[in-house]
C-alpha cells in the first residue's frame, strides 16, 4: 500500500517573556572634543548581534549605539556630538525553551540618562525592555491520499489559513540628497535623524512592494563664519520592492517594516564643494504571509482483503479570523518649560510609543501605553540657541476585533508612525502624534491526521456476525461511506440496492447486503 504525504507546517506561541537590562559605563570625552557644557539631546538603537537558544534559557547579545548632542565652550561652534558603542550580554531564563525554538526580539528603549561626572568624562546609563516571543515549528507529514485501488478512502475538508512564507529580509534606501542653494556647505554633521512614514509593505507578482515617504533632517557646521551652525531637510517618497517568488496578490501578508541602520557621508558635488549627502538606510522586514485554502486529507480507510489499522496524531491548523490595521491619532499642548529664551523654530521631533497592558474583549483590544517626544528647537538664547525638550503622554485606544477569545492567538504590532511639534500662543508646543497598530488574530483547530497506517489480517469470526442482508435505518452522522464500512461492503452495493441513493439522512431506511469476497 502506498501513500501520497504531505507535510503539514504550523508554528504555534510557545513563551512569551519581557525583560528589562541596564546598561552603565561611564566615557571619556575623545581629545579631539571640545568640553562638554550641557547634554541638549540624546538617541540610541540596539543592535542584535547574536541570539543563541539554550535549553531554559536565551543567550542575547548585541550592543547600544548611543549618540548625544552637547554644547560646548566654544563661542564659534557652541555644538558638537558624541558616539559610544555600549556592549551587553544577558542571558534570559525561560522554562521549556529548546535549541530548536524560534524567538522574535523586540526592544524599547525607556530611558537614557546622562550624568555629567565632569567637563571630560560622562556617564551612560540605558535602560532597555525586551519582548521575547519564542514559538515552535510543528510539522507532521499526513497521507493525503492511498495508492491502492482495494482501499477505498474517506476524506476530510477543512479551511485553513497557511504559512506560506515565514522570513526575514532587509531593503535597502540609497539617496544623494544636495544641499538647498541657500545653505552654506558642509564642514561636519552634528546631529541628523531619518523617519519612515506611512510605511506600507503591499504583496505584488512574486514580489512585496514597499512605499513610503522618508524625512531627513540634518544639523551641521557650515564653512561660513556668521552662521557656522545650519540645518536642512528633505522629504524622500520610498518605492522599491523585495523579491518574494511565493507570494502572489490575493495572499494575505503580514509584513513588519522598522527602521534599521542608517548611514550619511559627505560627498563634493561636481563643483567640488562639499554639497551632498549620501544616505544608505536599511528596512529590517519580518515578513509572514498567508493564504486560506481548502486543506483535503485522508481521515480513515478499508478494504476487503485486510484490515487497516490507521495511525494518528493531533495537529492544530490555524483559520484566520481577523486582521486589521488601526491608527491612533492625537494631539497635546504642552508648556515650553526652556529655562532662558523663546521658541524661535522647531527643528525636528524625535518620538516613541511603549505599551503597558493590553486586555482581550469580546469585541477587541483595549491597549494602553505612553508615547513620548523630544523636540530639538532653535532658541532666542546667544549662548544655547539649540535646545532639547521632552514630553510623554499617556494613552488609551480601543482596536476592534469582534468574536476573539482568551483561546486565540493574536500578534499585535505598534510602531509611531508619524509626530510632529507645532508651535502655538502662549509659549505652548502641541505635540501631534499618529500611531498605527497592526492587529491580525487566528483561532486554532485541533484535528487528528492520518501520519500511518497497516495492513493486518482480516477478522473473519467478527465478519461473519454481520448480517449477509439487513434492513437498516440512518442515524445522526451516517454517511454512505460509514455505514458500507460497518457493514462489510461497498457505497457503490449500497446504491445498487437502493435506486441510486447518493446521500443519506436520518431516518432514512436502506437495505444493505454484505460483499460475499472470495477470501470468505
Amino acid at each position: 500500500m502506498d501513500f501520497n504525504k504531505k507535510d503539514f507546517y504550523g508554528i504555534a506561541a510557545k513563551e512569551r517573556k519581557q525583560v528589562q537590562i541596564t546598561i552603565d559605563q561611564d566615557c571619556n570625552v575623545p581629545d579631539t572634543k571640545p568640553d562638554i557644557e550641557r547634554i541638549i539631546q540624546t538617541k540610541g538603537t540596539v543592535k542584535m548581534q547574536e541570539t543563541e537558544m539554550m535549553v531554559d534559557k536565551i543567550r542575547m547579545k548585541g550592543e547600544f549605539h548611543f549618540q548625544g548632542l552637547y554644547g560646548t565652550n566654544d563661542p564659534r561652534t557652541f555644538l558638537e556630538s558624541l558616539e559610544y558603542s555600549l556592549p551587553f550580554e544577558e542571558y534570559i531564563h525561560m522554562d521549556g525553551v529548546i535549541p530548536a525554538d524560534y524567538v522574535k526580539v523586540q526592544y524599547t528603549i525607556d530611558d537614557i540618562n546622562t550624568v555629567l561626572i565632569n567637563s571630560r568624562k560622562l556617564s551612560i546609563r540605558v535602560l532597555l525592555t525586551f519582548t521575547l516571543q519564542v514559538n515552535e515549528e510543528m510539522k507532521e507529514e499526513a497521507i493525503i491520499d492511498i495508492v491502492d485501488d482495494r482501499v477505498s478512502v474517506r476524506k476530510k475538508e477543512i479551511p485553513v489559513t497557511d504559512l506560506v512564507v515565514s522570513k526575514k529580509d532587509i531593503a535597502r534606501l540609497k539617496e544623494d540628497l544636495v544641499l538647498p542653494a541657500n545653505k552654506a556647505n558642509i564642514y561636519q554633521i552634528l546631529w541628523s535623524q531619518v523617519d519612515l512614514e506611512n510605511l506600507q509593505g503591499k504583496l505584488a507578482d512574486h514580489a512585496i512592494e514597499i512605499q513610503g515617504v522618508m524625512h531627513v533632517f540634518l544639523l551641521y557646521l557650515g564653512e561660513d563664519d556668521q552662521m557656522p551652525v545650519q540645518y536642512a531637510r528633505w522629504e524622500v517618497p520610498v518605492h522599491t520592492e523585495l523579491e518574494c517568488y511565493e507570494c502572489v496578490p490575493g495572499m494575505i501578508g503580514r509584513i513588519g517594516l522598522n527602521l534599521g541602520g542608517q548611514q550619511m557621508e559627505v560627498r563634493p558635488d561636481v563643483d567640488g564643494e562639499e554639497r551632498v549627502i549620501s544616505v544608505d538606510v536599511t528596512i529590517d522586514c519580518d515578513i509572514k504571509i498567508y493564504e486560506d485554502q481548502m486543506l483535503s486529507y485522508v481521515d480513515d480507510g478499508y478494504t476487503m482483503e485486510a484490515a487497516l489499522v490507521p495511525e494518528y496524531r493531533q495537529f492544530d491548523f490555524e483559520t484566520l479570523i481577523g486582521k486589521n490595521q488601526a491608527i491612533m491619532k492625537a494631539a497635546k499642548k504642552f508648556p515650553m518649560e526652556q529655562q532662558s529664551g523663546k521658541l524661535l523654530q522647531v527643528l525636528s521631533v524625535k518620538g516613541s510609543c511603549t505599551i503597558d497592558d493590553i486586555e482581550v474583549t469580546e469585541q477587541g483590544l483595549t491597549v494602553e501605553g505612553v508615547w513620548m517626544a523630544d523636540v530639538l528647537y532653535l532658541s532666542t538664547e546667544d549662548q544655547m540657541p539649540v535646545m532639547s525638550e521632552s514630553y510623554m503622554e499617556p494613552f488609551t485606544f480601543f482596536i476592534e476585533a469582534k468574536g476573539l477569545t482568551g483561546e486565540d492567538d493574536y500578534q499585535l504590532d505598534v510602531r509611531l508612525d508619524q509626530m510632529a511639534g507645532v508651535p502655538t500662543e502662549g509659549e505652548e508646543i502641541e505635540i501631534r502624534v499618529s500611531v498605527v497598530f497592526d492587529f491580525i488574530s487566528f483561532r486554532k483547530t485541533k484535528q487528528r491526521i492520518m501520519v500511518d497506517m497497516k495492513e493486518e489480517p482480516l477478522d473473519y469470526e467478527k465478519i461473519q456476525k454481520i448480517p449477509g442482508i439487513v434492513g437498516y435505518v440512518a442515524k445522526d452522522g451516517d454517511t454512505l461511506w460509514s455505514i458500507a464500512k460497518e457493514y462489510f461492503t461497498t457505497v457503490e452495493s449500497i446504491r445498487e440496492q437502493n435506486e441510486g441513493v447518493e446521500e443519506v439522512n436520518p431516518g432514512d431506511k436502506l437495505l444493505i447486503v454484505k460483499e460475499m469476497g472470495s477470501n470468505l
